[in-house]
């Protein structure tokens, strides 16, 4: 690497860094796998509660890592961070090569010499790449997030660029990576592994990376049905199963999404080299590339989108999305080097706008303020000090909680839970994946204690009801919850109390 890349990476890598800080974000959902990852250095097998086979993660590789890590002595959330920057710092690094290899593309050959008065493909917009994934706030934020967003974002760049240069094994290798690493991971690796099979000069070879994804994925779903009896992840049918009310919050979040980091790709090129169009979609590669990035969106779009900020579900495609678009900024034209330099500029500007202003900004804030992680980490505390280990609770979220108390625990929106995950009801909430509950189920496990209200932290014990949400409706209207509970307040390490309701029969905690 010549030096002056090497210091432009360097500083590109650093905006991706403070980029990420300045978040301030871990998702809750990532001690779900922590604690999968935990009770299997434990002995207890890949289980949330011990002695009840779930699957209620959806990223198998990601929780072996993390297992890796802590079974070293690795802090969790530390551990799965470092690994999350490192993937997001490779992908980024790999993009402006791409992003040239597409330029390349053997289909341009002939047109850019017709039009070598223009000089050809510019290189500039492929170091654009680089700087434009820095400045990608989806990536920025899950690249520190603690789940598997950014590796599944680096395999699937490293499983495009195996398909561009007809890399048929590495293409099924990093297909297998895919499937371990998300379900729908292994529509990406047959894509791509099929995408490596145009190369007729490799002969028979080329038709490995589809024999190797597909054994891949038939060994991982064999274990699966072995292990959980399933042949999906119980994360699958806790967050489907009805598709009108997948399509009311998908399209909403698909069209959020376009104009933001979609839309500013197709008109801003123009900018900087007019009729790139035309240029460029004589790339057969480039065209590919574009179908591939349709189908994810139209993948997210069906399945319902996602509650959990910055666009976590649209954040592994985009990459791809930046390589196509740098593509674009290196079409041969008369546009002069500042018109280039400006359009990258505003490129850059209107990525970063929704990392500090907007709705998935506040959701992020929303997600690590007191109303949220904040408050679910003073009350994990408190119970972990004040109870027993062998208190059992029912809660949603059931993230952080469950992990730092190790209580048994019961999953109000059934992400762990098998019997919450396949009921069939109508999603009437509009909360991707937050939908599905059995209040007369829950309260049939008879927990010791029930955390509602998004779990009720306030500064003075409530002496009114704990407030409801709607998924809790179920709970809060059972005669079992009148009959078998009382409301309660525990008094918290920081001062404030947690409020809750105790099974009749349970001593109270102490401090209420």
């Amino acid at each position: 690497m010549k030096p002056a890349l090497g210091v432009g990476a360097a500083l590109a890598l650093g905006l991706l860094l403070v980029h990420a800080l300045s978040f301030h974000f871990a998702v809750d959902d990532a001690w779900i796998s922590f604690r999968y990852a935990r009770n299997l250095i434990a002995g207890h097998g890949l289980v949330f509660n011990p002695g009840d086979a779930v699957e209620g993660y959806s990223n198998l590789l990601w929780v072996l890592l993390s297992a890796a890590g802590m079974a070293a002595g690795m802090e969790p959330l530390l551990w799965a961070r470092i690994m999350g920057f490192l993937s997001a710092a490779v992908m980024a690094l790999l993009l402006p090569a791409l992003a040239r290899r597409l330029a390349s593309d053997a289909d341009l050959a002939a047109d850019r010499k017709m039009r070598r008065g223009a000089g050809g493909a510019t290189p500039g917009g492929g170091s654009a790449a680089m700087w434009l994934v820095a400045a990608s706030g989806p990536i920025a934020c899950w690249s520190l997030g603690g789940l598997e967003t950014p590796l599944f974002g680096l395999l699937t760049v490293l499983a495009w660029r195996a398909a561009l240069e007809r890399r048929s094994v590495a293409a099924g290798i990093l297909g297998v990576l895919l499937t371990l690493t998300r379900p729908e991971g292994i529509a990406l690796g047959l894509c791509f592994a099929a995408w490596a099979t145009l190369a007729p000069a490799a002969g028979p070879r080329r038709w490995l990376g589809l024999a190797i994804v597909a054994a891949g994925a038939a060994a991982h779903l064999l274990w699966r049905h072995a292990t959980y009896g399933e042949w999906l992840p119980n994360t699958f049918f806790a967050k489907t199963g009805d598709i009108r009310g997948q399509l009311r919050t998908g399209i909403p979040y698909a069209a959020s999404f376009l104009p933001a980091f979609v839309l500013p790709w197709v008109l801003l090129p123009e900018l900087a080299a007019p009729g790139w169009g035309r240029w460029l979609w004589r790339s057969s590669e480039w065209r590919r590339s574009l179908v591939a990035i349709g189908a994810w969106i139209a993948y997210v779009l069906v399945i319902g989108g996602d509650e959990l900020g910055m666009f976590r579900m649209f954040a592994p495609i985009l990459p791809i999305v930046i390589a196509c678009g740098a593509t674009a900024l290196m079409a041969p034209a008369s546009a002069s080097r500042g018109r280039r330099v400006a359009a990258i500029a505003l490129l850059a500007i209107l990525s970063l706008v929704p990392s500090f202003v907007g709705q998935q900004r506040r959701i992020v804030t929303a997600h690590m303020s007191l109303y949220n992680l904040g408050r679910w980490r003073l009350a994990a505390e408190g119970l972990a000090r004040s109870l027993p280990a062998a208190t059992t609770i029912a809660l949603s979220p059931v993230g952080y909680i469950p992990y730092r108390t190790g209580f048994l625990s019961y999953d109000i929106l059934g992400i762990t839970d098998r019997h919450i995950a396949h009921r069939k009801m109508a999603f009437t909430q509009g909360l991707a994946g937050h939908e599905k509950h059995d209040g007369a189920y829950i309260l049939s496990r008879r927990p010791d204690y029930l955390l509602l209200g998004n779990v009720d932290v306030t500064d003075e014990p409530r002496q009114g009801p704990i407030p409801a949400f709607r998924r809790e409706l179920d709970i809060f209207t059972s005669p079992l919850l009148r009959s078998g509970y009382v409301q309660v307040s525990l008094l918290l390490p920081c001062g404030k109390y947690l409020n809750m309701f105790k099974r009749v029969d349970e001593r109270p905690p102490g401090g209420g």
